[in-house]
C-alpha cells in the first residue's frame, strides 16, 4: 500500500485533475454512463432520497423539495460515506433545525437508512430533516449543492483503498479537497475521522495543503459536541484500537 505525502508533480496533480473529470474512480462507475440514469429507482420516489441526474424526474417531487431545502436558510451539513447511518441518524436529531444530506454508495446500507427515517407513530420517531443519496458525492455535489452553502462536512472512517492500483478510489485526493473547500460556507468545518493513522496523515496533508483551509485544530471537536459513533468506531472501542480525528477550519 502506498499512502505517501510528498507533495504532488504538476503532472500528478494535472492526472489527479484529469481523471476526476473522467470520472474515474467514482463507485459504482460513471452516473452519466448508466442508462436510465435520469430516472429514480420505485423505491426513491417521494422518499427523501435523490439523485443529482434524476432531480427533474416527474414521477415524484423528491426534486423541488430538495431544491426548496437547500434555498433556505437552514444551515447544512453533509456526511459522506454514512454506512449504517448511527452518527447521521443521531445527529440529525439532535439538531431538528439543521438540513442534513447523508451519501452512501451501497444501495443496500441507503434503502436500509431509508427504512429507518419512514414515519412511525412514537416520540421517539426519526427526524425529517435528512436526506440521502446513493450517489459518490464526488459527482453528486457539484452538481446539487451550491458553493458556499455547506456548514459543516463529516467524512468519518472512508475506505483506504489499500492497493496500489485501487488508488484512483480513495475519497481524498487534490480535486475532492477543492470540492469541499468550494461547498463549505467561510469559517465552515470539515470533520475527519479514520482508523488507519497513515491515511489520516495522507488527508491531514492534502487539506493542509489546500489553502483555503486552516491547519487541523482539535478544539474545534467542540462544534461537534455529543454525537453516536459510527458502526466503524464503536467496533475500533470495543476491540481498544486508535482512532485519529482531524478538524479543518474553512478561511
Amino acid at each position: 500500500m502506498d499512502f505517501t505525502w510528498e507533495a504532488l508533480t504538476d503532472a500528478e496533480r494535472a492526472q489527479a485533475y484529469a481523471d476526476w473529470e473522467a470520472g474515474k474512480g467514482l463507485i459504482g462507475g460513471d452516473p452519466r454512463q448508466r442508462p436510465g440514469s435520469h430516472l429514480l429507482p420505485a423505491w426513491g420516489i417521494d422518499q427523501p432520497f435523490f439523485r443529482a441526474l434524476a432531480l427533474d424526474d416527474a414521477r415524484g417531487d423528491n426534486g423541488a423539495a430538495l431544491r426548496s431545502l437547500l434555498a433556505s436558510a437552514r444551515p447544512l451539513e453533509i456526511e459522506i460515506g454514512f454506512g449504517r447511518g448511527d452518527f447521521l441518524l443521531d445527529r440529525a436529531a439532535r439538531h431538528p433545525d439543521t438540513l442534513f444530506i447523508g451519501y452512501e454508495t451501497k444501495i443496500k446500507a441507503t434503502r436500509l437508512m431509508l427504512a429507518r427515517l419512514a414515519p412511525r407513530s412514537s416520540p421517539l420517531a426519526p427526524p425529517q430533516n435528512l436526506w440521502l443519496s446513493d450517489d459518490d458525492a464526488r459527482f453528486n455535489l457539484p452538481r446539487v449543492v451550491a458553493d458556499g452553502r455547506a456548514d459543516v462536512c463529516h467524512v468519518l472512517f472512508p475506505d483506504p483503498w489499500w492497493k496500489n492500483e485501487h488508488k484512483i478510489r480513495r475519497l481524498f485526493s487534490p480535486p475532492f479537497v477543492d470540492l469541499l473547500a468550494a461547498k463549505l460556507r467561510s469559517g465552515g468545518l470539515l470533520h475527519f475521522k479514520s482508523d488507519v493513522h497513515e491515511y489520516g496523515e495522507l488527508v491531514r496533508h492534502l487539506v493542509e495543503q489546500q489553502p483555503d483551509f486552516t491547519p487541523h485544530d482539535p478544539t474545534q471537536a467542540a462544534r461537534i459536541g455529543e454525537f453516536a459513533p459510527t458502526h466503524r468506531e464503536q467496533w475500533c472501542r470495543r476491540h481498544d484500537k486508535p482512532v485519529w480525528t482531524y478538524y479543518f477550519v474553512r478561511r
